[in-house]
C-alpha cells in the first residue's frame, strides 16, 4: 500500500529580478512522478542563501513546521443520546 506523503515546497532567489517559476516547475514535476501531495510551499525573492535563518522569513517558517509534531486529527466527540420523553401509562 502506497501511503500518501505530503511535502512542503521551498524555492529561492537571490534578487527581486529573478523569479522562482523553474524552482517551482521542477519540484512540482517531482512531487508529481512520485505521487506526492503538496501541502504547502515557501518562497523567499531577493533574499541571499548565505543570509542566516533569521533573515530567510520563509525558510525560518519551513524549519519551524517540520521542527513541529504533525497536528493529529481529534476523533469527533459522541453526541448526547436524545431524550426519550416519558411514555404514557
Amino acid at each position: 500500500m502506497n501511503k500518501l506523503k505530503r511535502v512542503a515546497l521551498y524555492c529561492r532567489v537571490s534578487t527581486d529580478g529573478q523569479t522562482t517559476e523553474n524552482q517551482q516547475r521542477e519540484l512540482r514535476a517531482a512531487v508529481e512522478r512520485n505521487g506526492w501531495t503538496i501541502a504547502i510551499e515557501y518562497v523567499d525573492h531577493g533574499i541571499s542563501g548565505a543570509k542566516g535563518r533569521q533573515n530567510r522569513p520563509q525558510f525560518d517558517a519551513l524549519l519551524k513546521a517540520v521542527a513541529s509534531p504533525p497536528v493529529k486529527p481529534q476523533p469527533a466527540k459522541p453526541k448526547p443520546p436524545p431524550e426519550i420523553a416519558p411514555q404514557p401509562k
